[in-house]
């Protein structure tokens, strides 16, 4: 993990309160993240239960704690991820103590907790709408608009088409995924009307991939910069 510094714009990812240091965990359908002090830990997304809270074990504890999950959320519970199907109805405020120390603790969506580390490090005014995508496991979609996330309920939910896209994904064929996804995507961006969108997500680490979507997109197109930490820096934000 990379700590967090005062300034996140400055950082590669630490996040301290005060004196206080935060533990953010990004939770995906295919890795958890996480970062605390100088720590950046990252496992693979596990088929079970009993695998996953082995893994939040393995965390340091006695933090305050910001996770976020891919997913529905409600409080501290997801109700559903479409992805990690035993995180169903999963409350993270009843393992809380064993796990994290009986610390403090909030949950939101991994999407917004991605737009909300990126929005710290891209030239964007605070006046901007500012959409964020992620093309992983899933696509996962956040607003912003005057500098704050804002909480769009059905962006929890899958697309309709991820299991097509998940499918093409699958494929290896990287234009046919660009093709496919610039239908998708304009139709969102066209929806909310942004001055920008900030791409994030694994399928970004394919070599010329970035270029291929940016070009059918019909905004200003800015790459993550905090890459993979994203999600687990802007969940250590929760608490900012």
């Amino acid at each position: 993990m990379v700590v967090l510094a005062k300034n996140p714009k400055k950082s590669s990812g630490n996040m301290e309160r005060g004196k206080k240091i935060i533990l953010g965990i990004d939770i995906g359908g295919s890795n958890i993240r996480g970062i605390c002090g100088n720590k950046f830990l990252e496992f693979n997304t596990p088929k079970g239960e009993k695998e996953f809270i082995k893994i939040l074990e393995r965390f340091p504890r006695g933090y305050t704690v910001g996770i976020g999950v891919a997913g529905v959320v409600d409080g501290t519970k997801i109700k559903i991820s479409p992805n990690i199907k035993y995180l169903k109805n999963f409350d993270f405020s009843a393992i809380g103590g064993p796990v994290f120390g009986g610390k403090r603790l909030k949950v939101d969506n991994d999407a917004r907790t991605f737009l909300r580390a990126e929005l710290v490090r891209h030239s964007v005014s605070n006046k901007d709408r500012v959409l964020g995508i992620t093309i992983g496991t899933g696509i996962g979609r956040a607003f912003a608009e005057n500098g704050k996330v804002k909480k769009i309920k059905k962006f929890e939910y899958p697309e309709k088409w991820e299991k097509e896209y998940q499918k093409i994904r699958d494929s290896k064929n990287d234009q046919k995924l660009a093709e496919y996804l610039r239908g998708k995507l304009n139709l969102i961006i066209d929806k909310y009307k942004p001055g920008a969108v900030i791409l994030g997500g694994g399928v970004l680490g394919r070599r010329g991939f970035f270029e291929k979507i940016k070009r059918y997109l019909r905004v200003r197109v800015i790459k993550a910069r905090f890459g993979a930490k994203a999600g687990a820096i802007g969940a250590a934000m929760l608490w900012k």
